[in-house]
């Protein structure tokens, strides 16, 4: 997918709910708080931001979008408040 404007699509991190002892672990943060996968950035929005970094969003701010069967959204990049190293 080719994002057009100042626009990148993400998508959620997958966190593994299990630890490494098999204790089961629960949803206890909220969306909002959740780190998003860069799939595809604009050639305008492509500063810092590359396809593959992990990203905090503010996810109220993003269109969802459904990409190849699977869910992802499109956010504009100021929307975009850090990259994770």
């Amino acid at each position: 997918m080719k994002m057009i404007g100042n626009n990148v699509l993400v998508s959620e991190v997958q966190k593994d709910n299990t630890s490494a002892g098999g204790i089961i672990l629960t949803d206890t943060i909220d969306k909002a708080s959740k780190p998003g996968l860069v799939l595809a950035v604009s050639t305008e929005a492509l500063g810092p931001l590359m396809s593959g970094q992990r990203v905090f969003l503010d996810w109220s701010k993003s269109m969802p979008v459904n990409v190849d069967g699977k869910a992802a959204v499109i956010i504009d990049a100021e929307h975009i408040k850090a990259i994770i190293e």
